[in-house]
C-alpha cells in the first residue's frame, strides 16, 4: 500500500477551507485552532470507545491532531452549557482569548463545527456524539 501524503494534505486542506466557510472566517490558522479545540473537547467528553470510532472518520492528518494527547479516559463530567463552553475554550490554550473572546464566540464556533461535522461523518456517529454530550448542551440536529 502506497502512502500518498499529497492526498492526505489535500483532504486536510479541503476540510480547512470548508470549515472556514462554516465559521465565516478567512484565517485558516484560527479555523484550525477552533476545530482542534472542539475536537479535543468532544474527544475528552465522550467515552473512549466512542472517541475512537469518531476519530476513525476524520481525514488522516486531522486524526493526528485529534489523537494528539489522547489517552484512555473516563469522560469528563459536564452538565451545563457554560461549563461545556469553558471546557472548549480551555482546549485552545494559548489563543483562547483571541479565538474565543466571549462564551458567545465559543457557542457559535461549537455550533458551526458541529454543523460542519454533521455533513462529514455518519449520521449514527453524529447522533452518538450529540447524545453523549448532555441534554443541556445545545447540539444542532439538522
Amino acid at each position: 500500500m502506497a502512502m500518498n501524503f499529497e492526498n492526505y494534505l489535500k483532504d486536510a486542506k479541503t476540510w480547512t477551507h470548508e470549515l472556514c466557510s462554516h465559521l465565516g472566517i478567512e484565517d485558516e490558522n484560527k479555523a484550525n485552532r477552533i476545530f482542534r479545540a472542539v475536537l479535543h473537547a468532544i474527544r475528552d467528553r465522550i467515552p473512549t470507545a466512542e472517541a475512537i470510532h469518531f476519530g476513525a472518520q476524520l481525514p488522516i492528518l486531522w486524526k493526528g491532531v485529534y489523537y494528539d494527547g489522547f489517552h484512555v479516559h473516563s469522560p469528563v463530567r459536564i452538565r451545563h452549557e457554560d461549563e461545556w463552553l469553558e471546557f472548549i475554550r480551555s482546549k485552545d490554550a494559548f489563543a483562547a482569548e483571541a479565538d474565543f473572546p466571549t462564551l458567545d464566540h465559543v457557542f457559535y464556533a461549537f455550533q458551526d463545527v458541529m454543523s460542519f461535522l454533521r455533513e462529514r461523518i455518519s449520521e449514527g456517529q453524529y447522533k452518538q456524539i450529540a447524545q453523549a454530550l448532555h441534554s443541556e448542551i445545545t447540539v444542532p440536529l439538522s
